[in-house]
């Protein structure tokens, strides 16, 4: 397989659209790698410029130490699968899978060989002999997975490959394309705007925004120490709540005051936000880093009102209304509170981030 480096890659439309802006990343052999972002954030365009379907602006492009800026696509040994399939509909599956080593003139006996190596692979021996319109959509997605296998690339790109598929297929088509990746031990490069398979799949999370990489990391990492609010917002689901608070002094104690209600901050938090006391930051809680409280505390609980209930089986989400925001909370699947009834919920404190509220970069010990 191969590594991946992408130096200050730029893509700009229209002489002044800048779609990608200064991306670097170091992708190394057998990574899997997942660009995650909002519609627009410039991670597919990234992917294109990797395969050689977009030209690169600025910037430097390495696939195995080798520059490729100038390679065409036919050349870089890379194999990508589409959101569409891109399969020719008047041809068989075998014969789908088998194309593109046909048009390198690969001889018959190991294009078999490929085909069927390949086919087994996916499980999907039994369907060589069918037209794409007799498959469905978790099928054609494993053909084009499969006219990808038989090339033996030195990387694999994948551009939303699930987005055409229902919920239950993408959890199925998730799970065995990472196994995938575990049996052909190749690097891996996905494309996705979801962040539960760049958080289940990927070894490696870039996170994107208007062209700009916000983060890279493990997946863990972004979860529990995410750079800015933008990636603390995104990975996660549901995602993290946002309150605005106040940091005031209270004797020896410092609080986060929302209006409705004000939390004690940790020892660690208090040395961290001294220098923010009379101003305003960004309180972040995961709805996983609350549990139910029966009664109001001052310093430990968030106050509202409950909004709407979804009961879940293993757990009940919670949207509460206090004076100024929303907030979700997961609670016990065995607690159902009434719609507009109090409720308090008590946040774990110690995994609780704050955000500069001009910046928005989480206030940590480097600040």
């Amino acid at each position: 397989m191969a590594t991946v480096q992408l130096k200050n890659l730029c893509k700009v439309y229209d002489g002044n659209v800048k779609a990608v802006d200064n991306v670097s990343v170091d992708i190394k052999d057998r990574d899997f790698v997942v660009l995650v972002g909002p519609s627009g954030c410039g991670k597919s365009t990234t992917l294109r410029m990797i395969a050689g379907l977009e030209d690169i602006t600025s910037g430097e492009l390495y696939i195995d130490n080798n520059l490729v800026n100038d390679v065409p696509p036919k050349d870089r040994d890379i194999a990508m699968v589409f959101q569409n399939y891109a399969l020719y509909p008047h041809m068989t599956v075998y014969d789908n899978m088998a194309f593109g080593l046909k048009i390198r003139k690969f001889p018959k006996e190991e294009i078999e060989q490929r085909v069927r190596e390949a086919a087994k692979i996916l499980e999907i021996e039994e369907l060589l002999e069918r037209k794409p319109k007799a498959l469905s959509g978790g099928q054609r997605q494993r053909v084009a997975v499969g006219r990808a296998i038989v090339r033996k690339p030195k990387v694999f790109l994948f551009d939303e490959p699930l987005s055409n598929l229902d919920a239950k297929l993408r959890v199925q088509m998730r799970a065995e394309i990472s196994s995938l990746h575990n049996r052909l031990k190749a690097t891996m490069i996905y494309v996705t705007h979801d962040q539960v398979e760049a958080l289940t799949m990927a070894n490696v999370i870039v996170v994107m925004k208007f062209g700009i990489i916000q983060q890279t990391g493990g997946p863990l990492d972004l979860y529990n120490n995410p750079a800015n609010k933008f990636v603390a917002g995104f990975i996660g689901s549901p995602p993290m709540n946002f309150l605005e608070t106040a940091i005031e002094a209270d004797g020896a104690d410092v609080y986060a005051n929302e209006g409705t209600f004000r939390l004690k901050l940790t020892a660690e938090q208090k040395k961290l936000l001294i220098p923010y006391v009379g101003k305003h930051v960004t309180f972040g809680v995961r709805p996983e880093d609350v549990k139910f409280s029966h009664a109001e505390k001052d310093g430990e609980t968030i106050n509202g009102r409950v909004s709407v209930v979804e009961p879940l089986g293993s757990e009940t989400h919670v949207y509460i209304a206090t004076s100024k925001s929303q907030v979700i909370g997961k609670i016990d699947p065995t607690v159902i509170p009434k719609v507009d009834s109090k409720i308090y919920l008590i946040p774990d404190m110690a995994k609780v981030k704050f955000f500069d509220i001009d910046t928005d970069m989480v206030i940590n010990a480097a600040k």
